[in-house]
């Protein structure tokens, strides 16, 4: 049994001062609060005071039809926004109209994400695929035996939310509009 499970059975059975609650089970504060969190996400547990806790009209009913709780139980929801590279990629993409990814790399990347330059990559074919963006003609490289890189146009400006690229789904959300856009089957995704 994890450590939610014997918090929520505490709970229940009247245990909601924080200290008492890790003595009862033989943990410590911090991994209480962690099993509190992992229950007030899914509505079986809420905070009365800073360090008291009660279960839910749901946690109670959870315990009473026997149910354990465990890791993967809630429903995923599908991605509404997108964050971090993608969102600052998009900005750019709508101010300058026209980009590459080594315009995008040398204007967002810092070093720190992991893998930039395939992340954009997927992200743009994504947006290229469900008509966001269109692929333009190469551009030539410095190097002789170059065979250039690709440059996007934005073809669909629906707003400054970046689009989500839903991997389970298998589509692009506009958060903008609400809408879906399926992405297909070919080439690849993220």
């Amino acid at each position: 049994m994890g450590t939610a499970q014997h918090v929520l059975l505490e709970l229940v059975g009247g245990n909601e001062q924080l200290a008492s609650l890790a003595v009862a089970i033989n943990k410590n504060r911090e991994d209480v609060v962690m099993a509190v969190q992992c229950l007030k996400r899914r509505g079986l547990a809420e905070a009365r005071s800073v360090g008291v806790y009660a279960a839910t009209e749901a946690g109670r009913a959870f315990v009473d039809a026997g149910h354990t709780v465990a890791s993967g139980q809630t429903k995923a929801r599908p991605r509404q926004q997108t964050r971090g590279l993608r969102q600052r990629a998009w900005w750019v993409i709508r101010a300058r109209q026209v980009v590459s990814i080594p315009d995008l790399l040398s204007t967002l990347a810092d070093g720190s994400e992991k893998n930039a330059a395939k992340n954009l990559s997927r992200y743009l074919a994504a947006l290229v695929r469900t008509g966001f963006l269109q692929e333009l003609s190469r551009r030539p490289g410095t190097a002789p035996t170059s065979n250039g890189y690709k440059r996007y146009t934005l073809v669909r400006n629906n707003g400054r939310q970046a689009p989500v690229v839903r991997q389970h789904q298998r589509t692009v959300f506009d958060p903008n509009t609400g809408e879906a856009f399926p992405l297909g089957n070919e080439g690849e995704m993220s």
